[in-house]
């Protein structure tokens, strides 16, 4: 399913005892999407600890089509936007409030705002030594995630959504603290292509400058907020796009943290953490678009959802190859890391075809190879190879490897 991520089925598994024993082992009732994603997540957070600081970014997305499910995802991310892996993977069913529901009956069900939460608790505690970051947007603004990012031990950084009550003056709001507290700061970010679920742009691409300001501040309770809680106190930063250009929204960022922050270098540290938290919406796209994980013919749901924690995995491994051989990077010209990620028959193949001796090909050198072959034209000018192109080159790069296996067996492995 690695070798052939976008291809159905039967594509995948030529052989008919092959294909017979997936759908068995997809439509087992013992076997659990947890149990099969398991593996990976201990391997991620072992991981962990070879770093001091990682970023847990979370979001959820919906599986349409038959298996019409949510999925939690947490991603390991390293500051400089890495990928390790997979945290945790937890599919739910949307949850229908029933009418007249009254808050204590509220109270005593799970809600959907409580997924964030979950997922700080499955993963506990990171490593010794490795400082553990939650990052979220604004659905995970709220008191449960607060306090049991505060009980585990774990840091964090959301997007506010509330424009919360705070402690002070009276009536004051969270927004309009913030806007009083002087500038301490600027930063300049760059802002990708943003499209709507029909593809089309709804921004362009834009170099954003930002004014920052931060401040400690204690917020108040919600009065309909289900359950008992006591005001918190976080860090908060706010930064803010004082003159977008004329027919643009401005861009406007209050982010919530329990990390320190007694500089402007500090609250800077905290955007670019926030700024990763795309990276889980290119896994999204991945894990959708270049693995099709929403198309297969089966009837029960659950049999999409093994095959979404297998999917998942893969989704990662293309990330992660991507990013390897990003051009910014020391480690995208170095032979020696390729060795790690591909057999030496994959390596074999992509040194012949682009002429030079195996010991010297690189990450780029074979990212390109595999983009091109998904249609890349690869001038200087171009951006990075996008997703969509590298799934192409990749199923095309595997038809020349199965082929070269046929004369070379003794190459398909090491």
């Amino acid at each position: 399913m690695a070798d052939r991520p976008a291809q159905s089925h039967p594509d995948q598994f030529p052989d008919w005892a092959d294909l017979k024993g997936a759908y068995r082992f997809f439509d087992h009732p013992e076997v659990t999407a947890k149990a099969i994603i398991a593996p990976h997540t201990k391997h991620t957070l072992e991981r962990c600890a070879e770093h001091p600081v990682v970023l847990a970014i979370q979001d959820d997305t919906h599986l349409s089509g038959r298996i019409n499910r949510e999925v939690h995802t947490t991603l390991a991310v390293l500051p400089d936007g890495d990928c390790l892996g997979i945290f945790d993977l937890h599919p739910f069913k949307h949850v229908v409030v029933p009418l007249r529901e009254t808050r204590a009956q509220r109270q005593q069900r799970w809600r959907e705002s409580l997924v964030w939460s979950d997922a700080v608790d499955a993963i506990g505690h990171a490593p010794e030594g490795t400082r553990l970051i939650h990052v979220a947007d604004r659905a995970a603004d709220n008191f449960e995630l607060f306090e049991v990012c505060a009980k585990r031990g774990v840091g964090l950084v959301v997007r506010a959504h509330h424009d919360r009550r705070v402690v002070g003056e009276e009536g004051e709001k969270l927004w309009d603290r913030m806007a009083a507290q002087k500038v301490s700061g600027k930063r300049t970010v760059t802002a990708s292509t943003q499209r709507n679920v029909r593809g089309f742009i709804v921004r362009k691409p834009r170099v954003i400058k930002l004014e920052i300001r931060f401040a400690t501040v204690e917020m108040q309770v919600p009065w309909n907020h289900p359950g008992k809680h006591l005001p918190h106190t976080l860090q908060v930063i706010y930064a803010s796009e004082a003159k977008p250009p004329k027919g643009e929204e401005a861009i406007d960022w209050l982010l919530l943290t329990n990390e320190p922050v007694a500089s402007v270098e500090d609250a800077e540290r905290i955007l670019g953490y926030y700024e990763h938290r795309w990276k889980i919406e290119e896994w999204h796209r991945v894990l959708k678009e270049g693995c099709g994980v929403e198309k297969a013919n089966f009837d029960d749901p659950e049999n999409y959802l093994r095959r979404a924690a297998v999917l998942a995995v893969v989704a990662v491994r293309l990330m992660q190859l991507r990013d390897l051989a990003d051009t910014g990077k020391p480690i995208a010209q170095d032979p020696k890391a390729l060795c790690k990620w591909l057999p030496k028959l994959w390596r074999t193949v992509a040194a012949k075809l682009l002429k030079i001796p195996l010991a010297e090909l690189t990450p780029r050198q074979f990212l390109l190879l595999v983009a091109k072959r998904g249609g890349y034209i690869g001038q200087n000018s171009d951006p990075r190879p996008g997703m969509k192109v590298l799934w192409r080159g990749w199923f095309a790069f595997h038809l020349l490897v199965q082929g070269a296996s046929l004369f070379s067996p003794n190459n398909s492995s090491g």
